[in-house]
């Protein structure tokens, strides 16, 4: 989240991790404009972000944000700041926010503004994580979010084997866009999966009041809806097409699948 002093800068390979979120993402102004930056496009310019209220607030509640999770957990939280580069790609690099050696993860700081939603952003930032680690050779990825100016909270960031190798072509790709001059396509948006890892209390949400009171409302009467259509589809002799009464049909399809529907009369009959 930190802005980056000129050696970091310099240290920087053509793509960096912060730049892969939106690269996956398929954000096209974005990319578009780093492409134009790296096959040297003299008429545009970096952002530039020391007037970003967002980004120099993420700055400064950066390294006060590390060293309270450092304090809380009393693990050393070192790294800060190292740019490191990617072992097989070395035009890919990474600017750490931390490293954790108690058990070697690699921690990047987001502050969030209260209206984001945690899963979404973390799924945005997967692709960070994920050059993070690799460049890094750690064994774990975690973000810790400010969210909304509360306290740091530390979330593991995990993803699958299937999503790390789309990334890596994407990247690959994209690479090769820079290396041959040629401007990226439109990108569709490849969303990290989330794994459910965490517990809510959703108590307070009236979405999920109304639904959970609607839910035992009706409990009962879905079970009693489950056993009669079962029953009625055991009395069905073995070789009806249809029976019908009291208002019900139940029909047998050609592959002898048994569906329970009300009879409807038809107008005139």
């Amino acid at each position: 989240m930190s802005t980056l002093t000129l050696k970091q800068k310099a240290q920087r390979g053509v793509i960096t991790a912060s730049f892969l979120p939106y690269l996956l993402a398929g954000d096209t102004d974005k990319i578009l404009q780093h492409w134009r930056i790296a096959v040297g496009d003299l008429d545009v310019e970096e952002e530039d972000l020391s007037t970003n209220w967002p980004v120099q607030f993420g700055a400064y509640v950066e390294p006060f944000a590390l060293d309270w999770h450092q304090r809380k957990t009393g693990h050393p939280l070192t790294g800060r700041g190292h740019v490191m580069t990617h072992p097989q790609r070395p035009w890919l690099t990474c600017t750490l926010d931390a490293f954790r050696a108690a058990d070697n993860t690699v921690i990047d700081v987001k502050v969030l503004g209260g209206y984001r939603r945690l899963d979404e952003a973390i799924a945005f930032y997967t692709p960070q994580m994920v050059a993070q680690k690799s460049c890094s050779e750690a064994t774990h990825a975690a973000l810790l979010i400010v969210h909304g100016g509360a306290e740091p909270q530390e979330h593991p960031v995990e993803w699958t084997s299937d999503y790390e190798l789309v990334l890596w072509l994407r990247v690959e790709e994209y690479y090769r866009n820079i290396l041959n001059l040629v401007p990226p396509s439109p990108l569709p948006s490849i969303v990290a999966p989330v794994k459910p890892i965490k517990t809510y209390d959703m108590t307070g949400d009236n979405r999920w009041a109304d639904a959970a009171g609607r839910w035992f409302d009706n409990a009962v009467a879905a079970r009693d809806f489950e056993d009669a259509k079962d029953t009625l589809k055991k009395l069905t002799p073995e070789d009806a097409v249809r029976a019908s009464g009291h208002g019900v049909t139940v029909s047998r399809a050609k592959n002898g699948h048994l569906s329970v529907k009300a009879l409807t009369v038809k107008r005139g009959a």
